[in-house]
């Protein structure tokens, strides 16, 4: 990624940030104070992957939109 891909991705965080919150709470924490963890392995890898990976779907999803914006920006041109 060049450094014109940073601040779209930044954007993207900022933007997904408060539902990802809630996401992390009702995904983990409300199970964690329900017993889960007590599951072991199995919740370990739930959290794993919850924790994983929206982070890089966001990442994803940000390169993308400015890849896009780039290009119709450029074709108008």
């Amino acid at each position: 990624m060049n450094h014109v891909m940073w601040p779209a991705v930044a954007r993207t965080f900022r933007r997904a940030a408060p539902p990802l919150a809630w996401y992390y709470a009702i995904t983990l924490a409300l199970p964690l104070a329900n017993g889960a963890a007590q599951a072991g392995a199995v919740f370990m890898e739930h959290a794993l992957i919850v924790l994983l990976l929206p982070p890089v779907l966001l990442v994803l999803a940000g390169v993308a939109r400015e890849m896009a914006v780039i290009f119709w920006t450029s074709a108008k041109h």
